[in-house]
């Protein structure tokens, strides 16, 4: 059991992490939350949702984790339990983000004093801002993965390989499998939290998370945009160096090609064969087989083959 709680102003925040039956049980005498609530915080589930009750409201929030290394990526799940003066928060894995937000609420007097409000409406915008402001940098890192490709790409720097491209462009589909689906979702969420509070004072507020979220959609989408096209690139560049490669093998074989045949047939055991018992022969042999390398060759050329 992981629980931990903040007062700011009469206000209530309670931090649940990997919620136990004790948990919920706490939770559902916390506040006559709808059944549904209270059956739906025993696991998580995958897809974001709203809903508006008479009295409280119940979100489902899904964020990306982006990782720095080649580990795996995770979404993380926060549920938001929401009245007028209690807010409880659960997550069911280490969500470092969100436990930053909860220490700075409860330790640091500059962000307190932001927070003495009267209800937990801006709270929740404080705490939700923050995640989407996470999930910006997250975009940064990306970025700079992405310029860094590209110059790789098109300084034909050896040493990029299709792995980490291919790791790449998993983060941005691990990103955009987590926030797509949550665009309604937030849409609705602000409708009915301006319904629930009945304030016109934090519309300013709701709609600044609405744009937030609507730029990471867009960066999100450029950057997948983005993706595709430098997969390609690199993939058509490496079919080109690949058929170079086998255009100058080939070229090779058709020279040494005939050289072989007038080998085999100087090297035939046979009574009588010209060219055979000179002095000079052998290196009459090699002279014809230099010539015909050297026309091969500058065939090719005048061909443009070479």
């Amino acid at each position: 059991m992981a629980r931990k709680e903040c007062s700011i102003n009469g206000i209530r925040w309670v931090s649940v992490h990997k919620p136990t039956h004790e948990d919920i049980a706490f939770i559902a005498d916390l506040f006559s939350f709808h059944p549904f609530v209270t059956e739906s915080i025993i696991a998580p589930t995958l897809h974001p949702l709203v809903e508006y009750f008479k009295d409280h409201l119940f979100l489902i929030l899904h964020f990306p984790l982006i990782e720095r290394t080649q580990a795996p990526n995770h979404i993380v799940e926060v549920d938001c339990l929401i009245t007028k003066d209690t807010l409880v928060t659960i997550s069911y894995m280490a969500f470092e983000r969100l436990e930053t937000i909860f220490e700075d609420a409860q330790k640091n007097p500059a962000i307190r004093k932001q927070l003495a409000r009267k209800h937990t409406d801006f709270l929740l915008y404080r705490i939700i801002d923050r995640l989407f402001q996470k999930q910006l940098e997250d975009l940064d890192y990306l970025e700079k993965e992405i310029t860094h490709i590209e110059n790789k790409i098109f300084k034909r720097d050896d040493r990029l390989t299709v792995e980490e491209i291919s790791h790449t462009r998993k983060d941005i589909l691990d990103f955009r499998r987590s926030i797509n689906p949550q665009t309604v979702v937030l849409q609705s969420f602000v409708e009915k939290a301006e319904r629930f509070y009945g304030k016109k004072s934090m519309a300013p507020y709701w709609s600044d998370l609405l744009t937030t979220e609507d730029r990471i959609k867009n960066l999100i989408e450029n950057q997948k945009e983005t993706m595709d096209v430098l997969y390609q690139t690199n993939d058509s560049l490496l079919s080109s160096r690949l058929s170079r490669i086998i255009a100058v093998l080939t070229i090779f074989s058709a020279v040494i090609l005939p050289l072989n045949l007038i080998s085999s047939i100087w090297g035939m055991n046979q009574r009588v064969l010209p060219l055979r018992d000179g002095p000079f022969d052998f290196w009459i042999v090699v002279g014809v087989m230099v010539a015909v390398a050297l026309l091969l060759l500058l065939f090719f050329r005048r061909k443009l083959w070479l």
